[in-house]
């Protein structure tokens, strides 16, 4: 950091080759979630926990690469942190779904979840920290959170308060902290970072959703249902979009 001016020493400009490479990988990502209706779920869902994987471990490097190379910003080490942290427990989460005698029944309450809602909250804190807070839209912040209100409500009055509906409650509630956060510190000024977050927290809900409520019931509907399988490549999108954001923030802030 400049002395007295909590600015980084180094403050450069992210390449134009790395940018066309993140958005390649992007359409690649597009590309792949459209397969969905051409290969079989099963496979399908195999080579989307592998790209998850994948792409969350690239994040990962870059922001680790872009800090140690272009900018010193706290963003790029906390966004590491989401990302491996993320590569980690997906990598356990499906080995742990698959494996033999345990399957999807427990696997939403496993610590792969750490993992998945620290994403979430490494980007609170970054955030927080990185962005200066602004004047938040009020109406905005009165549907986000009559929207949990009422989910809530609906998930406990028909499913009662067990080990699972407690989780995903919490999940929710994580959800609308980043999106709440995101509002009053000006991300949605961002054209990549805030849909990037926003296709995220959908996917994490859908992900909250299909393990408490889908998953219990039966596999079958696992293998069904094309619509519980996006999750995995919304996820990837999202990771892609978001490392773009950041590529877009630290150019917006050069020197």
């Amino acid at each position: 950091m400049y002395a007295g001016t909590g600015e980084p020493m180094k403050n450069g400009v992210v390449p134009g080759r790395v940018i066309l490479l993140f958005w390649g990988m992007a359409l690649l990502a597009a590309t792949f979630t459209g397969l969905i209706f051409f290969i079989p779920l099963e496979t399908y869902q195999l080579y989307s926990n592998f790209f998850e994987v994948v792409i969350a471990s690239i994040c990962m490097i870059s922001c680790l690469y872009a800090y140690r190379t272009w900018s010193e910003r706290i963003i790029l080490l906390l966004a590491a942190f989401a990302f491996g942290g993320f590569a980690l427990s997906n990598t356990f989460w499906y080995l742990y779904s698959i494996a033999e005698n345990l399957g999807r029944q427990m696997v939403f309450s496993t610590i792969s979840e750490l993992g998945f809602l620290g994403f979430m909250l490494f980007f609170i804190v970054a955030f927080r920290i990185e962005f200066p807070q602004k004047p938040c839209p009020v109406s905005s912040r009165i549907v986000l959170w009559g929207l949990f209100l009422i989910i809530a409500l609906i998930v406990l009055g028909t499913s009662g308060i067990t080990q699972n509906t407690a989780l995903l409650m919490f999940r929710f509630l994580i959800v609308a902290l980043l999106i709440d956060v995101a509002l009053c510190h000006g991300v949605y000024q961002y054209n990549l970072l805030w849909p990037g977050i926003c296709l995220w927290s959908f996917a994490s809900v859908l992900y909250g959703y299909r393990e408490v409520f889908v998953a219990p019931v039966t596999k079958n509907l696992l293998t069904a249902n094309p619509f519980w399988s996006l999750v995995g490549p919304l996820d990837i999108l999202a990771f892609l979009l978001i490392q773009l954001g950041l590529f877009e923030y630290l150019n917006s802030r050069q020197d």
